[in-house]
């Protein structure tokens, strides 16, 4: 599996967690939850539909793992100290942020080795002697 396979792989789950997640909070949530719903499942999307070899969409996903993983980290500490958060909601956040590091190193490494070749290039073979 590439890493680019493994990548689009990794923002599916994170696309199902969501899900997940957003199922169990309800369907009464509030209108700014419009907006997070959208990029919670349009950015990965986006990254997954644009990974057909352009560079940049592999900082984006860096960028949209890094972004989660701290939503995720803030969301388990406060569901550890605080009584009234659901427990399902602290599972699913440990989970989906497990999902964004796994984003952040996989994408990360595929974007600091894209351009570096596997292995050194050879030298061309010499020109046969002329027949003079």
């Amino acid at each position: 599996m590439t890493a680019r396979t493994a990548t689009i792989v990794l923002l599916i789950a994170l696309l199902g967690a969501g899900s997940v997640q957003l199922a169990t909070i309800g369907t009464d949530s509030p209108p700014h939850m419009i907006l997070w719903t959208t990029v919670l499942f349009g950015f990965p999307v986006l990254i997954a539909c644009v990974l057909t070899r352009q560079r940049w969409a592999l900082m984006g996903a860096v960028m949209y793992g890094t972004v989660g993983l701290a939503l995720d980290i803030a969301t388990v500490v406060q569901g550890i100290t605080k009584p009234d958060v659901p427990q399902i909601v602290t599972m699913l956040s440990g989970l989906t942020g497990t999902l964004n590091f796994l984003v952040i190193v996989v994408s990360g490494k595929e974007f600091l080795t894209i351009g570096e070749p596997l292995t050194p290039r050879e030298s061309p073979r010499p020109s046969p002697p002329s027949p003079s």
